[in-house]
């Protein structure tokens, strides 16, 4: 009789611990996006310091400087030369 009391004991302390963790983990899914892109979406965010000690954010940001592609292939190809291989053909020269 015992061993039954203990087993149904077990088995609610079981559920209830389960429920609870059901119901927390529901809720922190649905708080912790939404506050944190409220927070984002209100204000701008500082993403460096200058020289004298001024924030600088996001919208101040300039761009980022145009890539140099041909610079990069002259690059690819002078070390493609160096390694004694030869140059792989064009995707349309297949």
């Amino acid at each position: 009789m015992s061993v039954a009391i203990i087993a149904v004991i077990a088995v609610l302390l079981v559920l209830g611990i389960g429920y609870l963790i059901f119901v927390l983990m529901r809720r922190s899914q649905t708080v912790v996006p939404q506050v944190t892109d409220n927070d984002a979406a209100s204000r701008d965010h500082v993403v460096e310091v200058d020289d004298q000690g001024r924030e600088i954010m996001a919208s101040q940001e300039a761009p980022p400087a145009p890539r140099d592609t041909a610079g990069f292939e002259s690059l690819l190809q002078d070390e493609i030369h160096d390694l004694g291989m030869r140059q792989p053909p064009a995707d349309d020269e297949s």
